[in-house]
């Protein structure tokens, strides 16, 4: 479930977001916030990968692999509440366009929470929020939802927005990437090269050699080798 509203007396700037509450996990047993984070990484990590799934099919030969790479195995591995990420945000539309941030922040409660950032057409912003376990765009367990918003209301999905975890993608105190750009490449392969599409740096990131964790599969493009495409 995704809430909306305002995170009272937790973060400070968030009076230049549309925020999110989430329901906050009381303090105690720190090993079952553990268990919850992980069990929602591994729910996020199982949409990664198909025509249906975060990054569509570029991502299929990443997915054969992710049960490897997203774990949350103690609570030394859970965002630090103390901590913040930095996140930049690139416009390449000719449209002004509102971002739709989703991440999870176990400290804040164990609903994904929604920032929403407005970016000027060919303009860059950077904006904080708290460190999280997971980042993405639209929803984080959902491909085909909303990343991001137009001023005309066309809206682009979140396909191409793949979720970052913490400890794979990025470290509390980082700056993570995203960015609204025309999709040159066709990299959802359904031969339109015009469209726009909201890539995470995540994306590109799983797509190279020696990728998360330096890992390698096969000898051609990507992280995943010959089979990144089917």
């Amino acid at each position: 479930m995704v809430t909306r509203g305002i995170i009272c007396a937790v973060c400070a700037w968030a009076s230049v977001w549309s925020v999110g509450c989430g329901n906050f996990f009381p303090p105690g047993d720190r090993g079952e916030l553990t268990t919850s984070v992980n069990a929602k990484a591994n729910a996020v990590a199982a949409q990664i990968g198909g025509a249906a799934g975060f990054g569509a099919m570029v991502m299929t030969g990443y997915f054969d692999h992710a049960a490897q790479s997203f774990h949350f195995d103690n609570e030394n591995d859970l965002a630090n509440p103390e901590a913040t990420i930095l996140l930049a945000m690139q416009n390449g539309s000719a449209q002004a366009c509102t971002f739709h941030v989703a991440y999870l922040a176990s400290y804040l409660g164990l609903d994904e929470l929604i920032q929403d950032a407005e970016v000027q057409a060919g303009e860059a912003i950077t904006v904080e929020i708290p460190c999280a376990e997971i980042i993405g765009m639209g929803s984080l367990e959902t491909p085909g939802r909303e990343a991001c918003h137009l001023a005309d209301g066309q809206a682009v999905a979140n396909v191409m927005s793949v979720p970052a975890f913490l400890g794979l993608d990025y470290e509390c105190a980082d700056t993570y990437q995203f960015t609204l750009t025309q999709d040159v490449d066709d990299l959802d392969s359904d031969g339109d090269t015009e469209e726009l599409i909201l890539e995470s740096e995540a994306l590109r990131l799983h797509m190279m050699n020696g990728g998360p964790f330096g890992h390698m599969h096969g000898g051609g493009m990507g992280m995943m080798g010959q089979h990144m495409r089917p």
